[in-house]
């Protein structure tokens, strides 16, 4: 066998890597959000049950936000799993992807980006960390902990076979403006938001949210590449 057919052999063996797929409408109202204000915007990414890698939904919390900075409010976030569980949304469904952009054009996670990540979502089996930057630029990051902790780089596409719902431009302000507070500078309050989400929500593993015990960031490092599969 040649070496060209070799080459050609191992890389159609070489195993996919999953992509996370936006719906027409989901990354449409993604884009609006991302430009409609100069700070970074955050929000979880809703998907289907049986497809969790399918962003559906973008859903905005209250928040307060920099150019560099995003901290969820703690109440509104254990109010978005209130609203997705009465909707018949369990938590992977509604709280294992988490969104948010950055003002320039570097899709690239900052160190407080992946601080966060990790001290948030560090007990959860998995997690997808996705960054769109204001120069079209994305980034998408997927972490678990079983047979890890590990993680791996995801493609991200447009899922143009899915429907489209069309744009509902004053509501998605409407949510804008009512969720979203913008900060110029940094401001010391944005810390009173920056508390694990975890006290609030079910984002980790166990049910015993008292039980929970958060990992800290060099517990999980967010590069290192697995030897076993993703869990997709």
């Amino acid at each position: 066998m040649s070496l060209k057919k070799k080459r050609l052999n191992m890389l159609q063996s070489k195993p996919r890597r999953p992509k996370l797929r936006f719906t027409p409408t989901a990354w449409a109202k993604l884009l609006f959000l991302r430009d409609l204000g100069p700070t970074e915007v955050g929000a979880f990414g809703v998907t289907r049950p049986g497809d969790l890698l399918l962003v559906d939904e973008i859903q905005l919390v209250h928040q307060r936000c920099t150019e560099t900075f995003v901290a969820f409010d703690d109440i509104a976030v254990a109010e978005h799993f209130e609203t997705q569980a009465d909707l018949g949304r369990r938590p992977e469904q509604c709280g294992r992807i988490w969104i948010h952009t950055h003002p320039g054009n570097s899709p690239h996670p900052s160190r407080v980006d992946v601080q966060t990540f990790h001290r948030v979502f560090g007990q959860c089996d998995w997690a997808v960390m996705f960054i769109i930057a204001r120069g079209g630029q994305a980034y998408a990051e997927l972490s678990w902990r079983h047979g890890g902790p590990a993680s791996i780089r995801l493609g991200v596409e447009v899922d143009y076979s899915q429907p489209f719902a069309g744009c509902d431009h004053d509501l998605w302000e409407h949510e804008y403006l009512t969720r979203v507070e913008n900060h110029a500078q940094f401001d010391p309050q944005l810390m009173d938001y920056e508390d694990d989400w975890l006290r609030v929500s079910p984002l980790g593993a166990g049910t015993d949210r008292e039980s929970v015990v958060y990992r800290r960031p060099h517990e999980l490092p967010i590069h290192r590449e697995s030897t076993e599969p993703a869990p997709f």
